[in-house]
């Protein structure tokens, strides 16, 4: 009789832990769909060049609804599994977006955006090779048109 209780507060456990895991899975599932919403936020979209540069210039970054598109004359990487975070730069700091893909501390790529100044950067410190095709290094992009 024991062991038939002791089986049974087992399998209600695990029940129950499995159930906990499940609902997180779903709520994280959910709030991420809720940051993005589908689409990337309206401050973002256009086409980004080098600060310096003027609009025309061969190396851009397009930002659509639900893709980023990287350009260097006929170079092209799009992304489409994107992601925004409007509280990575901290609590304290106003009107800056980051926008990447889907896996966001892994993200080849973090666009960050002063919405304030309608200025950013892009970050390709988690992958090089993207960073040699793209050379935008650290120098800050403007939004044209």
């Amino acid at each position: 009789m024991f062991k038939i209780k002791y089986l049974y507060v087992m399998i209600n456990t695990t029940s129950l832990i499995c159930s906990a895991f499940l609902a997180v899975g779903v709520l994280t599932a959910g709030v991420s769909m809720a940051i993005t919403g589908g689409s990337v936020d309206k401050a973002l979209l256009g086409t980004w060049v080098p600060a310096k540069a003027a609009c025309t210039s061969p190396l851009k970054v397009v930002v659509e609804a639900n893709k980023v598109t990287f350009v260097n004359g006929a170079q092209r990487q799009v992304y489409s599994k994107l992601d925004q975070c409007f509280s990575c730069a901290g609590r304290d700091v106003q009107n800056v977006i980051w926008l990447s893909t889907d896996a966001m501390g892994d993200s080849p790529f973090i666009i960050q955006v002063d919405t304030a100044k309608k200025s950013g950067m892009i970050d390709f410190s988690n992958d090089k090779k993207l960073a040699a095709r793209f050379p935008f290094g650290n120098a800050p992009i403007k939004r044209c048109g």
